[in-house]
């Protein structure tokens, strides 16, 4: 998608991709399906295509905040997850 002889699939794909990553995140929590969630939505965000509703621009701003702190918190929980696993498995010798 980059580069001059490349283009950015129409909004209305990166839309459709965006829905089809969320619900699979939902599905497994999968941090990778957060970041392309965040990545589809900031591609519609600043897709060059004139035709581009601003307000579905700035819902995508939005939207992307909400992931990140999603993925945020997701990664937190998973550290903790860790680490408290870690703890109960005891010494390693």
């Amino acid at each position: 998608m980059n580069g001059p002889d490349c283009e950015l699939p129409a909004h209305e794909t990166l839309f459709a991709a965006a829905l089809y990553l969320a619900t699979n995140y939902a599905k497994t929590g999968c941090p990778l399906l957060c970041r392309m969630v965040m990545r589809q939505l900031a591609c519609i965000q600043h897709h060059p295509d004139p035709s581009v509703p601003p307000h579905l621009r700035e819902t995508c701003r939005k939207l992307r905040e909400e992931w990140e702190r999603i993925g945020i918190e997701r990664a937190a929980a998973l550290h903790e997850a860790n680490v408290a696993e870690r703890e109960a498995a005891g010494p390693l010798h």
